[in-house]
């Protein structure tokens, strides 16, 4: 059978579209490069807040209409599959996260039936985008249990993967071609905590980086508390061989007592305290947080701590997400700010992210690294990550996933410019 994957939202769901896709194509079906002329669509599916959750519902509706049968698996399945109504669910077969290894299965009884007539397209050829990516889940759930968070609903309790397996995957994505491996799940710190053995993060990534091959290795978002009984050890592991000098921590509120009120199980001070750690082991750290603004209850003392906060740790990167109540979450029940407030809170957010940012990023001007060639840009153009992912864009394009050495000629907020050498 023809088929068409999409996936949205977070790079765990990016890494289970392509599985997906993967195994399909493992089992003999052809993966289409567009939903025209396909026989079966898959949309992997994000619930993180409202309107994303509007517009899959509304991905879905177009998809269904150019596609005979419907695959929706992620996030929204089976929490709000009550959104996808008329004809078109008929069409559609809903597959909860967990369940996705027995799609191939799936398809592979649908390949006997009937399907409606297809103007012939081609198939996609591995040719097309060399796999200089991949991500490897690690993880399904996790152990938090934050008051607003839908993920957590749909994934449940952590299950981590064991290492035998993640070095399987590994192996098999730099077999690949991949040059880039990003270790993913919902709190990455939290691996191997409901296994038997005393593996835990910090173990996985040595046993990773010690693999052969050329290739880097990104660790994907974990949550301070999670990263403080292995935090030394964790630092240790990103100072030396392929891994990127790279963290992602969020911090989601500058307020103890925002931080309460979501459930997300530390203070203020223990997350700069890590971030001030990972500094002084790691000047080049790249810090990459993530912020709620306008959660319920949120007052203009406890917004002007998240700025601070901010101020004081200058992340490179902030993710800053206006909140939305999630069904079934604890925070739903909660009274809203007033949609002004939390929007004028955003905008201010959303500018201080950027002047950070960039401040951050202009300490790199004039300065040589080394970067490897992720992506091609427009006009001839690449995109490179430096050791610490920060991007780098490129006025050429040596080949994908090579390593170059470059100079730092320019930097905008959210990306640097370079020439290579």
């Amino acid at each position: 059978m023809r088929v068409y994957v999409e996936s949205y939202g977070c790079s765990q769901n990016q890494g289970e579209g392509a599985g997906i896709a993967r195994d399909l194509a493992a089992r003999g079906h052809e993966l289409a490069r567009a939903p025209a002329g396909a026989d079966v669509g898959i949309l992997v599916t994000c619930g993180v807040i409202g309107p994303t959750e509007s517009r899959m519902v509304r991905r879905w509706q177009a998809l269904a209409e150019r596609i005979p049968r419907m695959v929706v698996t992620g996030c929204l399945v089976p929490l709000r599959t009550d959104l996808m109504g008329g004809t078109a669910r008929e069409r559609t077969t809903f597959v909860p996260i967990r369940e996705q290894d027995h799609l191939p299965a799936l398809l592979d009884a649908w390949s006997t039936d009937a399907v409606l007539p297809r103007a012939p397209v081609p198939a996609c050829d591995a040719a097309d985008r060399p796999p200089v990516s991949e991500e490897v889940v690690i993880a399904q759930g996790c152990t938090s249990g934050c008051s607003y968070c839908f993920s957590r609903l749909a994934r449940g309790r952590l299950a981590s993967v064991p290492v035998a397996e993640v070095l399987r995957r590994v192996r098999a994505a730099t077999d690949r071609g991949a040059r880039e491996v990003r270790l993913t799940g919902l709190d990455t710190a939290a691996w191997g905590s409901d296994l038997t053995g005393p593996e835990r993060l910090p173990d996985l990534l040595r046993a990773v980086l010690a693999l052969p091959g050329d290739f880097r290795v990104r660790v994907g978002m974990m949550s301070p508390q999670s990263l403080e009984p292995h935090r030394d050890a964790y630092l240790d592991s990103l100072s030396s061989g392929p891994a990127y000098r790279f963290l992602h921590l969020p911090l989601q509120s500058g307020s103890d007592r925002m931080l309460e009120a979501m459930h997300r199980g530390y203070p203020v001070d223990l997350f700069r305290s890590q971030v001030a750690e990972a500094r002084r082991r790691l000047p080049d750290l790249h810090l990459a947080t993530d912020v709620i603004v306008g959660f319920p209850g949120e007052t203009e003392d406890d917004h002007r701590a998240t700025v601070e906060t901010l101020l004081a740790v200058g992340p490179e990167t902030v993710n800053v997400t206006r909140f939305s109540p999630r069904p079934g979450t604890p925070a739903a029940r909660l009274a809203p700010l007033p949609p002004r407030v939390a929007k004028r809170r955003s905008r201010e957010l959303a500018a201080l992210r950027q002047r950070i940012s960039r401040d951050r990023l202009e300490r790199w001007i004039g300065r040589r690294a080394r970067g490897r060639v992720l992506e091609y840009g427009p006009g001839g153009s690449s995109v490179a990550r430096l050791e610490n992912y920060l991007p780098v864009v490129l006025d050429a394009r040596p080949p994908l996933g090579s390593e170059v050495e470059l100079r730092v000629d320019g930097a905008r907020s959210t990306y640097l410019l370079g020439t290579a050498a």
